[in-house]
C-alpha cells in the first residue's frame, strides 16, 4: 500500500489502543503511588486472625492457657503469661504475625485462650471477652482510617 504525500500519522485504532493501555496502567498504578493501604491491611488482618486462631488451637490441643498479646504491629503468642514471662511456643517466633508497614497499627489488647476454647481477659479465665473487636487502623493523608475490624467472641471462642 502506498502512502499519499502528507498522510503521515497514527490511525484511529492505534490511538484508541494507546489510550486504553494508559487508562489501565493508571487504574492499577495510581492507587499504589498514592498510598492505598487496603492490600497491606488485608494481609496484616489475616495474619492477626491466623495468630489468634493458632493460639486457640494450641490452648485446646495442649490443654494449657495461651496468651496472645496484640500490639501495635504484631501478635505475640506465649504459654501461660504474656510478655517475656511467658514460655515461647516451640516453632513460633515473635515476628510470625507482624507487619513492617509504617502506617498500619492495631489496637493493643491481651487475650487469654483457655483450654476449653473460651477467650478471656485474665489468665484465670473468670471474665470472658464479650463481643470484642480489634481494629486495624492507619493514618492515610491525615485521616485516621479503619481498614478492618476483627471480631472476637469470648464465650464461643469465635475469631473472624
Amino acid at each position: 500500500m502506498t502512502m499519499r504525500p502528507g498522510a503521515a500519522g497514527f490511525t484511529m485504532v492505534e490511538l484508541v489502543v494507546v489510550m486504553i493501555l494508559i487508562g489501565v496502567l493508571a487504574a492499577i498504578g495510581i492507587p499504589r503511588l498514592m498510598g492505598d493501604k487496603n492490600m497491606e491491611a488485608a494481609v496484616f488482618g489475616d495474619q492477626v486472625v491466623s495468630g489468634l486462631r493458632r493460639a486457640q488451637k494450641i490452648a485446646t490441643g495442649h490443654r494449657r492457657v495461651v496468651c496472645a498479646s496484640v500490639g501495635p504491629k504484631a501478635v505475640i503468642v506465649r504459654l501461660n503469661a504474656c510478655g517475656g514471662a511467658g514460655l515461647a511456643v516451640t516453632g513460633l517466633g515473635d515476628g510470625d504475625y507482624a507487619t513492617t508497614d509504617s502506617v498500619l497499627t492495631v489496637k493493643t489488647t491481651t487475650l487469654f485462650f483457655q483450654p476449653d476454647g473460651r477467650i478471656t481477659t485474665d489468665a484465670a479465665g473468670t471474665t470472658a471477652v464479650a463481643n470484642g473487636a480489634i481494629d486495624i487502623t492507619g493514618n492515610v493523608n491525615g485521616q485516621n482510617t479503619t481498614f478492618r475490624t476483627i471480631r472476637v467472641e469470648g464465650t464461643t471462642g469465635y475469631v473472624e
